[in-house]
């Protein structure tokens, strides 16, 4: 849902104080709605779903000419946006697609102010105060180059220390952290030859500089760079799409994220 626990229970709070009965019942596992809670539930999704409905009776995105917002991180400008964008086009073919840069610290004012339809990249780096949906898991993996002559010599994840390694500037692209202590904690971890600032930077050092490095596997797949199946790897984390609240019910970002997660969920 995107919201904090604190902002929860003010909204729980605030539903106790204006229905007549009671909305949960606490057990000594958790919690449970009332049969009045279930009630009430589904009549409000019949609600909404006759306003959107009505809403999208309307809209078609075929009519559109207009530009649309895109905040993205590097990951998913280079694995995400180029199929999005193709669906954008085919279905909304007078639609201009304007990309902006993620920033941990901006991209929610971007959002608020309309600047920006929607944003993807990371779940872990999107703001609190943003509606959000999962799209996808994924996983850091180790790849060469092409030509690498260390494919060979490399299966546990301890044997990364024998080789160089490349590094990536923290990001929101990229959790230095996160793959620091993995290799850390396989006693792997030395440091970089290079801290490059942007994938996009990788393949062409890799042609020069036979090194190993961790990145997505979408980026891996993107720059068919070669994987190297280790005998661990590390934990997966949620890529997702964002949008503010106040916009949840406009049209043409209801389609956008439907058409985002036709092309990243199928």
């Amino acid at each position: 849902m995107g919201l904090s626990q604190q902002a929860i229970s003010g909204y729980l709070k605030r539903l106790r104080e204006a229905l007549p009965h009671e909305i949960f019942v606490r057990h000594s596992t958790g919690i449970e709605p009332t049969d009045f809670a279930l009630d009430i539930a589904r009549k409000f999704e019949r609600i909404l779903s006759d306003v959107d409905d009505v809403v999208l009776a309307d809209f078609d995105p075929a009519a559109l000419e207009r530009s649309v917002g895109i905040v993205a991180n590097e990951y998913a400008q280079l694995s995400v946006l180029p199929r999005f964008i193709a669906k954008i086009r085919e279905g909304a073919p007078r639609v201009s697609v304007r990309v902006m840069d993620f920033c941990r610290e901006t991209h929610a004012e971007q959002l608020e102010r309309g600047d920006a339809d929607i944003a993807v990249g990371f779940a872990k780096f999107f703001d609190d105060s943003l509606a959000r949906n999962a799209l996808a898991e994924e996983r850091y993996c180790c790849v060469v180059g092409e030509r690498s002559g260390i494919v060979g010599g490399l299966r546990n994840v301890a044997d990364v220390a024998m080789f160089p390694r490349v590094d990536f500037a923290d990001s929101a692209s990229y959790s230095q952290d996160a793959v620091s202590q993995f290799l850390a904690a396989h006693h792997a971890l030395i440091p970089p030859v290079a801290t490059l600032a942007c994938y996009t930077s990788l393949k062409p050092f890799l042609e020069f500089n036979d090194v190993v490095a961790f990145v997505p596997s979408a980026i891996a797949d993107a720059f068919q760079l070669t994987r190297l199946q280790l005998d661990s790897m590390p934990e997966t984390f949620a890529t997702a799409l964002g949008w503010h609240r106040k916009r949840s019910g406009n049209p043409l970002g209801i389609w956008l994220r439907d058409v985002l997660k036709e092309v990243v969920v199928g």
